[in-house]
C-alpha cells in the first residue's frame, strides 16, 4: 500500500503531477455546480490515467475526508458528489486495522492464533515493558549486628 512515507515516483509522471487546480479554491465549494463545471475537464484527464488506483490509495479520500478530484470522481468532504464517464469502480479503501509493527498488527495475530512477526514482537515487548512500570529497588534490612 502506498503512504506518505512510500516512495512514489508514479506521481512525477502523472497528468496531475504539479497542478494545484485539482484541489479547488474554496470559493469553488461554495457552488457545486461551478464545481462540477470547473473539475468537469480534471475528471476526465483521471479516467485515462494510468496510476488511478495508486492515487486513490495515496489520497484516501473517504478517510481524510478529501476535497477535489481524485479517480476521475469529485469529492467533497470525502464523499463522491460527481463521476466522470467511463470511471472506473475502485477497490475499498484500506484499513490500517492489523498493520505489522503496530499494536493492532500484535491483536490481529493474537486473535488469529499467529506467531508474532519481528516488527510486531518489538511492539509487544516495548508494551509489555511499559506495563511492568519502572524499576523498584528494594532495600534490604540491614541486621542489627552491623549497625552497631
Amino acid at each position: 500500500m502506498i503512504d506518505s512515507t512510500a516512495s512514489a515516483t508514479w506521481t512525477d509522471n502523472a497528468p496531475c503531477g504539479g497542478r494545484d487546480e485539482y484541489v479547488p479554491d474554496i470559493d469553488l465549494l461554495k457552488s457545486l455546480k461551478r464545481l462540477k463545471e470547473a473539475c468537469g475537464p480534471l475528471m476526465d484527464t483521471c479516467t485515462a490515467c494510468p496510476f488511478l488506483v495508486e492515487c486513490f490509495e495515496r489520497v484516501r479520500p473517504k478517510a481524510s475526508r478529501f476535497d477535489g478530484v481524485c479517480a476521475a470522481r469529485l469529492w467533497v468532504n470525502g464523499r463522491p458528489v460527481d463521476e466522470a464517464a467511463g470511471a472506473p469502480p475502485l477497490p475499498e479503501e484500506k484499513s490500517h486495522a492489523g498493520t505489522c509493527g503496530m499494536s493492532t498488527g500484535v491483536k490481529r495475530h493474537r486473535r488469529l492464533g499467529q506467531k508474532l512477526c519481528g516488527p510486531c514482537r518489538m511492539v509487544a515487548q516495548r508494551s509489555e515493558s511499559r506495563k511492568a512500570g519502572q524499576a523498584t529497588l528494594r532495600r534490604r534490612p540491614v541486621p542489627e549486628s552491623a549497625a552497631a
